[in-house]
């Protein structure tokens, strides 16, 4: 799941959207969220918290 979210992610989206197009949202966050966290992933979140509109994308550095 991790690899398939990379790869969604390559291109900055919407949390919500990336993770459906992975599977079930709800499934695919966890991992998501543990991508965010090991900075595999990122968001900006100066102008608000996390949530579904938030832009996620892959982390500077990172290939899919």
């Amino acid at each position: 799941m991790a690899d398939a979210l990379r790869e969604v992610f390559a291109e900055p989206q919407l949390l919500f959207t990336g993770a459906d197009r992975v599977g079930d949202k709800y499934a695919v966050l966890p991992a998501l969220y543990h991508l965010l966290w090991r900075n595999e992933l990122t968001a900006d979140l100066v102008p608000a918290p996390l949530d579904g509109g938030t832009v996620v994308g892959l982390a500077a550095g990172r290939a899919s």
